[in-house]
């Protein structure tokens, strides 16, 4: 995944790839104002307040009132358009042991909890459906196991 820090950076990502032109098209715009949406201000003379920025000065003012619910709604159905899911900050997957080194125990420790029920699912080639609700549940523990380790390594933690 790649990190954005500023609305313009997404553009200048997007201009790389799609080019000005066709970026410009979305918006019913120049080429010209899909550059300035993109350009970076410490560099250029020519810069311009972008939509996104717009729309995050909306989302803004609209929790300012107290109206979260509508910038997640909003959020969720732009995500869900592009086969992604909003997961509120304080949802997020973070590590319960502050070490990756101690995450990379707890993921060897539920992959080999997932493979040893597996194996046992497979002795006479039929999983039944006590051992396929196991095991969804095991695989479960897994990727949160694995996304935890993803979190402390995010964070640089040793």
């Amino acid at each position: 995944m790649r990190v954005f820090t500023s609305t313009r950076q997404i553009f200048s990502a997007c201009n790389k790839i799609l080019t000005p032109l066709e970026v410009g098209k979305f918006f019913k715009i120049g080429a010209r104002s899909a550059y300035r949406w993109a350009a970076n201000p410490d560099y250029a003379n020519d810069v311009c307040r972008n939509p996104l920025d717009n729309i995050i000065a909306t989302f803004e003012a609209v929790q300012e009132m107290g109206r979260d619910d509508i910038v997640e709604g909003a959020l969720s159905y732009i995500c869900e358009k592009v086969g992604y899911k909003v997961c509120p900050d304080g949802d997020a997957v973070k590590s319960d042991k502050n070490s990756a080194s101690k995450e990379l125990l707890d993921v060897n420790t539920a992959l080999g909890d997932v493979s040893s029920k597996l194996q046992r699912a497979l002795i006479d080639d039929v999983i039944t459906d006590v051992e396929k609700t196991e095991l969804v549940e095991s695989a479960a523990c897994l990727i949160r196991e694995t996304m935890e380790l993803k979190a402390a390594l995010e964070c640089g933690m040793q």
